[in-house]
């Protein structure tokens, strides 16, 4: 059987990093493949490898660059999780 792959998608907001930091944590202490995708700030593309999981940096929500992104990360996923009204309608639409 074949690895689990899943993308979490943030919209930017602080609360949201803390969550899926803790989230990325125990996914991949459980074999998962974890994906993050979030704005490419320094924060970010520390904290996430941090976890084990694979940092996606993707433009900010208003840039449509964003869905293009987002699109090509989670072309293989077996699961997409948005966290945030945002962070949904741009995976919605990728």
């Amino acid at each position: 059987m074949s690895q689990l792959r899943t993308v979490q998608v943030l919209g930017g907001g602080a609360g949201s990093s803390a969550h899926v930091t803790s989230l990325a944590t125990g996914l991949v202490a459980r074999g998962v493949q974890v994906t993050v995708c979030a704005p490419a700030d320094g924060e970010h593309a520390r904290t996430f490898p941090a976890t084990g999981a694979r940092f996606t940096p993707v433009p900010r929500r208003g840039d449509p660059a964003s869905v293009v992104a987002l699109r090509a990360a989670c072309a293989d996923a077996d699961v997409v999780h948005a966290h945030g009204l945002h962070a949904a309608v741009r995976a919605g639409l990728a």
